[in-house]
C-alpha cells in the first residue's frame, strides 16, 4: 500500500511538474527558435516567447506565430503611444524655444541700444529656465523620454551665462556709470 501511494505521488509530481516550471520554454518554442537561429538570436527568441502565456501554451508553430504577432502588436501600440506623447510634449517645447529665441532677439536689441537693465530683465524673466522647463516636461511627461537632454542642458548653461554677463553689465552701469 505504501509503495502504491509513493508511485501515485511520483506520477502526480511528474504530471504537474511541467506546469510548475517557471520560465521554462515549450518544445514548440525551442524548435521554432532553433529553426530561426541563423536569422534570430536563439536566447532572445526563447526569452520573449517563453515569457508570453499564449506562446508558452502554443502547441504548434502557427500558435507560436500568432503569439509573436500579438506580442509585436502590443509593443508597437505602446511605442505609438510614446511617440504620440513625445509629439505633444515636443510641440510644447517648440513653443518654449520659440519664445526663448524671440526673447533673446529682444535682449540683443536692448544690448545694442545700451539698455542693459531692460536686457537683464528680459533675459531673466523670459529666457532663464526655459531649457529646464522643456527638460522637466519631457522627463516628467507621459512619454518619460527626453531625446535632447544634452541640448537642453547646454542651452540652460548658455542662457545663465548670458544672463550673468548682462547682470554684470547692468551692475557696472549702476555702480560705475559704465
Amino acid at each position: 500500500m505504501a509503495q502504491l501511494i509513493a508511485i501515485t505521488i511520483m506520477l502526480l509530481a511528474v504530471a504537474i511538474a511541467p506546469g510548475l516550471a517557471v520560465g521554462s520554454s515549450s518544445s514548440v518554442i525551442n524548435a521554432t527558435c532553433t529553426a530561426l537561429k541563423p536569422l534570430q538570436p536563439y536566447d532572445y527568441c526563447v526569452g520573449v516567447l517563453s515569457a508570453d502565456p499564449a506562446a508558452a501554451a502554443a502547441t504548434d508553430v502557427p500558435g507560436v506565430a500568432a503569439a509573436a504577432v500579438n506580442i509585436t502588436a502590443v509593443k508597437a501600440a505602446s511605442t505609438l503611444r510614446v511617440i504620440t506623447y513625445l509629439v505633444d510634449e515636443l510641440t510644447t517645447c517648440r513653443g518654449y524655444y520659440s519664445n526663448l529665441v524671440k526673447s533673446l532677439a529682444d535682449v540683443r536689441v536692448d544690448l545694442g541700444a545700451g539698455r542693459f537693465s531692460n536686457a537683464s530683465l528680459e533675459i531673466s524673466a523670459n529666457a532663464t529656465g526655459v531649457p529646464n522647463d522643456c527638460d522637466i516636461l519631457l522627463f516628467e511627461g507621459n512619454a518619460h523620454k527626453d531625446p535632447f537632454t544634452q541640448e537642453n542642458g547646454e542651452n540652460d548653461l548658455l542662457v545663465r551665462l548670458a544672463s550673468a554677463i548682462i547682470g554684470l553689465l547692468n551692475k557696472n552701469l549702476v555702480n560705475h556709470g559704465f
